[in-house]
């Protein structure tokens, strides 16, 4: 597994940050239950009913990204708006619109999604823990409808965190 790692710096032309990335926007707006949030993920809803995701144009290569492991079940690359200091996502190569969708056959997939987030997360040096979060359809402000766990890391967690 660690020789499927790539660094970020092996990727040219991304900046860490992102900006005017399509999908920038869909976390950037904060609030409470009826904030931001909550409209962003109702907006992702409706405009991913369609067709593909933002996701799906990373595992196909068509928009850069800043890889930090992949493999034939999944790729795991930074977000581009981080919430913490480490803050990478893990998606399934296979497109899932969201974690409630899934079938008993998805069992393998899911636990493996979960080692890669693991092994990267040690990788990424987040030795003192991190948290993996995964948020299904609108109550739950998913702002894109293709499975996809957050790890994020490197500072000390509040609860509740929502």
């Amino acid at each position: 597994m660690a020789a499927a790692l790539v660094r970020g710096a092996a990727l040219r032309g991304l900046r860490r940050g992102g900006r005017g990335l399509p999908w920038q926007g869909a976390r950037l707006a904060g609030g409470g239950p009826d904030g931001g949030e909550v409209a962003a993920a109702e907006r992702a809803a409706a405009e991913q009913r369609g067709g593909g995701t933002v996701f799906s144009r990373i595992v196909d290569g068509s928009l850069p990204a800043e890889i930090l492991y992949q493999d034939a079940q999944c790729v795991a690359f930074r977000d581009v708006n981080p919430q913490a200091p480490v803050h990478f996502l893990v998606i399934p190569r296979r497109p899932i619109p969201r974690l409630s969708s899934v079938a008993p056959s998805d069992a393998q997939l899911l636990g493996h999604l979960l080692v890669v987030a693991s092994q990267t997360a040690k990788a990424q040096g987040l030795s003192e823990g991190y948290r993996v979060v995964i948020n299904d359809g609108k109550h739950g402000a998913q702002s894109v409808y293709h499975l996809h766990l957050h790890v994020l890391g490197g500072r000390q967690m509040g609860w509740p965190p929502g």
